[in-house]
């Protein structure tokens, strides 16, 4: 009778220890792993410069002697895992959403090999909240002619122009360059500054009305924290304040003139076309709001399961746009914690509670796609991606662009969640045709 061939690796055990989330432990024979230890010293020693032999050609036994155990171990145990890992998951059907992590329990020649292999799963959405019962409706906006006003304000002002008039004392809004030097050290040199006058701060706007150009005054000062300047920024100090220049800012006047400088034909439609905008800004922060409470009430109804390795990723990139935005805004994290007074500890949970929640709403909205149907038509994301390359100077970066597959499927699955979002919005209003 013919005996049975040896299977080279066995699975010991498979575990779900987390949720979408697969653990197996897997164990390769003491003959496959004594074969594999012998053929990564085989591999190794092709790079093994031995005199009198060609390389690859020197013995076994003086390839052992040069080449480091522990090199040769992590060499057998990769081979190992190249090979066995993939066998595993398929005859355990499980496909990776991320790359598994190998936890090595026992690797020796000429015993067995063992490791664990935990396996990040696509995540699930297993209970969907009833998205088709919410109901957060926008009430009719208006735009008053109040804030009409106040927007042909901002336009005046940003139309505003600088006129130069020396003779004349300093009054409040009045731009001017100013020199600041300490009094408390010798050989100080003033240093320049632009203000307006009366956002300042008050000690130095105090100082700075009725002044001329030319004209200079001694006080003692305690400068704010936030004052532009560190080394003013929080201290109290004995200057020299001197004005050298007063412009005097110069508005335009509410009329047709204004409005054909700003695209239109007249005031009257000018008035319209704000009256219209701040209208649509309105209903689009209503609709942001109406989005995010039916994600929310979406969240707390359903059940999602995905892999803990996923929201450690998400998170990483949740700090990464924190450091980020801390950076525009010129501050450090110890800046940051102290203003806000806040732990890092609480920082990081507030921004694990973030990068849970977005990636919660990604997978209901995946889930939503799929059940209404959402689909997204290829030429869209043939134009996305043309217009994605477009702005490339470069033609290799823009070949690269419309020839990645994994880009091309990155677009598809944003337009897809763009258009499953503006059908929970058009759901949560009430606003479906046929509704």
């Amino acid at each position: 009778m013919q005996a049975r061939a040896t299977q080279p690796f066995q699975i010991i055990s498979r575990e779900e220890p987390a949720p979408a989330t697969v653990q197996l432990t897997i164990e390769v024979n003491a003959d496959t792993t004594q074969r594999m230890f012998e053929r990564a010293l085989r591999l190794l020693g092709k790079g093994v410069r031995v005199p009198g032999f060609r390389p690859g050609q020197a013995p076994t036994s003086m390839l052992r002697r040069l080449i480091p155990e522990e090199q040769l171990r992590r060499a057998a145990g990769e081979l190992m895992m190249d090979e066995f890992i993939p066998r595993a998951l398929q005859q355990e059907q499980l496909v990776p959403y991320r790359t598994p992590r190998v936890d090595i329990e026992l690797l020796q020649e000429g015993e067995p090999f063992r490791f664990k292999v935990t396996v990040p799963l696509r995540p699930r959405v297993e209970t969907l909240g009833d998205y088709r019962s919410l109901r957060f409706p926008i009430p009719p906006q208006e735009t008053s002619d109040e804030e009409v006003d106040q927007a042909i304000e901002s336009i005046r002002e940003s139309s505003m122009r600088l006129q130069h008039i020396p003779e004349r004392e300093a009054q409040p809004n009045d731009r001017l360059v100013i020199a600041i030097k300490s009094l408390e050290q010798e050989d100080a040199k003033p240093n320049r500054y632009m203000v307006v006058l009366g956002k300042t701060f008050g000690e130095l706007d105090n100082l700075l009305a009725g002044m001329r150009e030319g004209e200079a005054k001694q006080a003692t000062l305690t400068f704010p924290e936030s004052f532009d300047d560190p080394d003013l920024a929080g201290k109290t100090m004995q200057v020299e304040i001197a004005v050298q220049r007063i412009n005097v800012p110069v508005y335009p006047e509410i009329d047709d003139e204004l409005a054909r400088a700003a695209g239109y034909h007249n005031l009257q439609e000018l008035r319209e076309s704000l009256r219209q905008r701040i209208t649509e800004q309105k209903i689009r922060y209503l609709q942001d709001q109406a989005q995010d409470q039916a994600l929310a009430a979406l969240r707390e109804s359903s059940t999602i399961h995905m892999p803990h390795v996923l929201i450690e990723e998400q998170l990483q990139e949740e700090w990464r746009d924190f450091a980020d935005e801390l950076r525009r805004q010129g501050l450090t994290l110890e800046m940051f914690l102290q203003q806000t007074g806040m732990t890092q500890q609480q920082l990081m949970e507030q921004l694990r509670a973030r990068a849970l929640a977005r990636l919660q709403n990604t997978f209901i909205l995946m889930e939503i796609a799929e059940r209404e149907g959402i689909q997204v038509d290829e030429a869209e994301v043939d134009a996305a991606l043309r217009e994605m390359a477009s702005v490339m100077r470069r033609p290799t970066t823009r070949v690269r662009i419309l020839e990645s597959e994994d880009l091309r499927q990155r677009v598809r699955n944003e337009l897809r969640l763009e258009r499953a979002l503006q059908k929970l919005l058009e759901i949560v209003q009430n606003t479906e045709e046929g509704s």
